[in-house]
């Protein structure tokens, strides 16, 4: 039997590209809505009239020291409305900007200057004095500048006031991202390339979707570029908050707003600690696999959210494929159970290939690699024309000069038109919406004193059990992994697996930095002697990385306690009182489920920032103890039962569960199947006891439809 070819409609159209500049689209809006509120930042509001304002004087001020097209900008600041003003004052200059983390190691921070080598650097005046290098700085909070900047003309500028003009080919935003030879690569992305994505987002997404839209993305992460212009060409508004962690802090209603960006596992976590509240119209979910229990998560966290589920690389511009069920619905109708949905179909002026070695389409149904072409490719790789080539390779379209993009992702088409995603061809992984090329990590790794060999992989935790999935589990993307350090010493020295960690924080961003680091006699080869990453060991029990061999005992019940939720939550035998949480191991993410089993076991409430202040055991016990004891921060109001009305209307998951009911009749769509295996004698007592538990606590295990007089309503049995 013959399989289905591809129906080349499948694969997406080619359109002109557009003929605007950021700058334009933007100020196009400043015309039409000037006294609308374009950002809004810890309570500071600005116009759009005045966001213009304070761009274009500051674009003068770069324009004076030599920005222009084809040069670089670089932007090192916290986050705030400031750091927006500086985004849109290098692209009006006719620059690209260059963002760089401040929370980066100072080591990445000075290879990024010495690559990009851009004409300044927008900074203030704390971060400014931790960066490396000699290029000028721009600090945009001292006074002197402050006051230089305001007596500048703050009229938008014209290719007359710049010192080149500004086209649509010119380079708009140079972001890196991880490399697999040991260094970042930065991705050059032109203008014409974002208004793409621009013209897409207005197809896609209502003005009411794009009114109010949360920027919780790193500048250093292309979604950012999504988040902030999508709404400000189209008349709405950005909050820019410092991480998606913002959410954990509002209490009482939560956030308000009309669309939320995000990584799946990072929102659905989020959304689970009790009072991280968010009401939004719009959800979309990007950067790493989704799974269909990560939409139920958080479609029942955001009850009447519209779900899109959206996959792009940063060398196709942010966004190159989306998914949206036809009738818009929650995505859990139709990816029922633990089928996780499609990435989509190419978005406007974007093409996808899933093709074999031999660059052949494959047919329907059928595994390949994923290439993309059209207008949205990016430029190439900045200084890397060897690792451009590469990568952009020349289209099967046979068009003269077209090329696509090699993304390494493994896909296929299903019968739908829908493109499937199925992992990696290579060693690059996704960890919280991070990507990382594990070849970074281990050059780093390797270049330590006495390590002769060095090698990384993923271990994802399954509820504190280290079998399962280790070294080998990393061919896609993981929102719970964690990265696993091996190190092979040289003949006649000896390894510290701490101290090779600690000297890779100093030079890789925190989301790169293993977990912990294991010292092996030999890496484990394949029989034609690569690395074998599937054979890589799990991390063992020990206490992982950071734990004193010196520690205190814990001096009261609570720091006991504590200790052991430490070492549940991280996956680790134990951890002293005095162990950091994050050199344990620990990212954001974990923190919250620290917070959520602290809020069960000890009855207490904790912030997120509370446990990023106070990381040790020790700590956080002197935290507890003073909210106990009335000098501390008392935490949120207990949950109280309230009165039930007699008919409890059915909720809108509810009401949909049960008209597909009455449509399908008896079906195992929404039934989950689990197995777990218990290692170890059962007491058979205690698992009744505490199903029964869960079964009291949880009302809705008991909760049934009745109908009485045409009426549907909740009925809770005893």
């Amino acid at each position: 039997m013959t399989a289905n070819p591809v129906p080349r409609e499948w694969c997406g159209v080619t359109r002109a590209a557009p003929s605007e500049t950021l700058p334009q689209l933007f100020q196009a809006q400043v015309t039409r809505t000037p006294d609308a509120t374009a950002v809004t930042c810890r309570g500071k509001r600005l116009s759009y009239a005045e966001l213009n304002t304070r761009a274009n004087q500051l674009a003068r001020r770069l324009v004076g020291l030599g920005a222009g097209p084809e040069r670089l900008v670089a932007i090192a600041m916290p986050r705030s409305a400031e750091m927006l003003v500086a985004v849109l004052a290098v692209l009006k200059a006719g620059a690209a900007y260059v963002p760089l983390d401040p929370g980066y190691p100072a080591e990445r921070i000075g290879f990024v200057l010495a690559d990009a080598r851009p004409v300044a650097v927008l900074t203030t005046a704390v971060t400014g004095r931790n960066l490396p290098g000699e290029v000028p700085q721009v600090v945009i909070d001292d006074p002197v500048t402050v006051a230089a900047i305001s007596r500048l003309p703050d009229g938008d500028l014209a290719d007359a006031d710049r010192v080149g003009a500004l086209r649509p080919a010119s380079p708009a935003y140079v972001i890196y991202t991880s490399g697999s030879t040991g260094q970042p690569k930065g991705v050059l992305v032109e203008h014409r390339n974002a208004a793409g994505l621009l013209r897409w987002a207005g197809t896609e997404f209502t003005a009411d979707e794009l009114s109010k839209v949360l920027a919780s993305t790193s500048l250093s992460f292309d979604v950012s570029v999504f988040e902030i212009f999508a709404p400000l060409v189209r008349g709405g508004s950005i909050e820019i908050v410092a991480d998606l962690l913002a959410l954990a802090d509002t209490g009482g209603e939560g956030w308000h707003g009309s669309l939320i960006s995000a990584v799946p596992s990072a929102l659905s976590e989020v959304l689970s600690v009790h009072g991280a509240k968010a009401l939004a119209r719009t959800v979309v979910l990007a950067g790493e696999a989704l799974t269909a229990r990560a939409v139920a998560a958080i479609a029942a966290a955001l009850p009447g959210a519209r779900i899109r589920n959206i996959y792009g690389p940063t060398e196709a511009t942010v966004y190159a494929t989306a998914w949206v069920d036809a009738e818009r619905e929650s995505l859990v109708a139709a990816a029922p159970g633990d089928v996780p949905p499609p990435i989509g179909r190419p978005v406007r002026n974007t093409r996808a290939y899933v093709l074999d070695d031999a660059l052949r389409p494959v047919p329907v149904g059928v595994t390949g690699e994923l290439y993309l072409a059209g207008g949205q490719l990016a430029r190439g790789y900045l200084n890397r024309p060897g690792l451009t080539a590469e990568r952009f390779v020349a289209c099967i379209s046979g068009a003269p000069g077209e090329r696509m993009y090699r993304t390494g992702d493994l896909a296929r088409w299903n019968a739908d038109g829908q493109i499937e995603y199925l992992g990696r061809v290579d060693d690059q992984v996704k960890i919280r919406g991070f990507r990382i090329e594990l070849g970074e990590i281990e050059a780093v790794l390797a270049a330590q004193p006495g390590v002769a060999q060095a090698a990384v992989g993923v271990h994802r935790d399954h509820g504190g059990d280290h079998g399962g999935d280790h070294g080998g589990d990393h061919g896609g993307d993981l929102g719970d992994g964690r990265l696993i350090g091996y190190a092979v010493p040289a003949a006649g020295r000896e390894l510290d697996p701490a101290a090779l960690r600690a000297a890779a924080a100093l030079v890789l961003p925190g989301y790169m930095v293993p977990a912990t680091v294991m010292v092996l006699d030999r890496l484990p080869l394949t029989a034609s002697g690569k690395l074998d990453r599937r054979a890589l060991p799990a991390p063992g029990p020990g206490p992982g990385p950071g734990t004193t061999s010196g520690t205190s005992a814990p001096a009261s019940t609570t720091e006991q306690i504590l200790c052991e939720m430490f070492a549940q939550v991280l996956g680790i035998d134990r951890a002293g009182v005095d162990d950091s949480f994050f050199e344990l191991g620990g990212h954001s993410l974990l923190a919250i489920r620290l917070i959520s089993r602290v809020r069960a076991v000890l009855g207490a409430e904790l912030s997120i920032r509370a446990v990023f202040e106070a990381p040790t055991a020790a700590m956080l016990a002197r935290s507890l103890d003073a909210a106990s004891s009335g000098t501390g921060d008392p935490g949120r109001p207990a949950i109280v039962p309230l009165p039930r009305p007699g008919r409890v209307p059915l909720s809108f998951a509810q009401a949909r569960l049960w008209f597909l009911y009455q449509l399908e009749g008896p079906s195992p769509t929404y039934n989950e199947p689990l197995v777990l295996r218990l290692r170890g004698p059962l007491d058979v007592a205690a698992l009744r006891a505490g199903l029964g538990d869960v079964v009291a606590r949880h009302e809705s295990l008991r909760t049934v439809f009745a109908v009485e007089d045409g009426q549907v309503f909740q009925r809770v049995l005893p």
